[in-house]
């Protein structure tokens, strides 16, 4: 899988992931791909993330943090600080305002600037809340991201982060079964998908754990209704990080 490749990534990329179902896989992939390329790629967000496991974590300051990255050897992942209860204190670090990523960006000490923007609670599916996502205005490329295991499941909480979005966005009531046509739904909508993505940012749909053919086929249907609903998107990508699939959808 060259999953660079898939979403059309140069050597200066601002690349952020929204949604559910994949977000930090595919940007701890990312990570191994600018290594093999000879990038240096820093990893962070603009809500809180668990750290990455394989990525050594800096926290520097909060307003100013290109003033601590010049003696940090990417990749890296970057945040503030921990968070304050102590409970989660060695699980989850809190990242940067938006404005801010977009001036680390710029002051280029990353080829590629990867960053989550909102959280969902280790959901498959979501629609973002009133205040999210916290996507960088600097962001060259968005990837909107849902697992694909979520169609054929019922809209409920154990499944979808904000079930009452979901049902903004598409003709479903809590319970029913979420279709892949309502996942592509969501993809394209402007208070889904697209929420908040900046006017010249790239925009590439991502359906992930796409682990069997018959998990890939619900994926390039979620994909073909949201390629046909806007025009923001050329194409989407089906993943499945455990096997290794990757599957361009024009």
């Amino acid at each position: 899988m060259d999953l660079a490749d898939g979403l059309g990534l140069e050597d200066d990329e601002l690349v952020s992931f929204v949604g559910a179902g994949g977000k930090k896989t595919a940007m701890g992939h990312l990570v191994a791909e600018a290594a093999d390329r000879g990038l240096d790629a820093g990893y962070t967000t603009s809500v809180q993330m668990p750290p990455p496991p394989d990525v050594p974590l800096a926290l520097t300051d909060g307003e100013r943090p290109s003033a601590d990255l010049d003696d940090v050897t990417a990749p890296v992942a970057i945040a503030r600080a921990r968070v304050s209860d102590p409970d989660r204190v060695d699980e989850k670090v809190r990242g940067y305002a938006p404005d801010v990523l977009s001036s680390v960006f710029a002051g280029g000490r990353f080829d590629w600037l990867l960053v989550k923007a909102d959280g969902a609670r280790m959901r498959e599916f979501k629609a973002p809340g009133a205040d999210e996502p916290q996507i960088p205005t600097a962001s060259t490329v968005v990837v909107p991201v849902v697992s694909v295991r979520a169609i054929g499941q019922p809209l409920t909480d154990d499944i979808v982060h904000r079930v009452d979005r979901i049902e903004r966005c598409t003709a479903l009531s809590a319970g029913e079964r979420i279709t892949a046509a309502a996942v592509g739904q969501v993809l394209a909508h402007p208070d889904g998908g697209l929420k908040n993505v900046p006017a010249d940012a790239t925009v590439v749909p991502l359906v992930n754990k796409a682990d069997t053919a018959t998990l890939e086929r619900r994926a390039t249907d979620a994909l073909s209704t949201a390629l046909a609903r806007t025009s923001r998107f050329d194409r989407g990508l089906v993943t499945s990080f455990e096997t290794d699939r990757l599957v361009v959808v024009n």
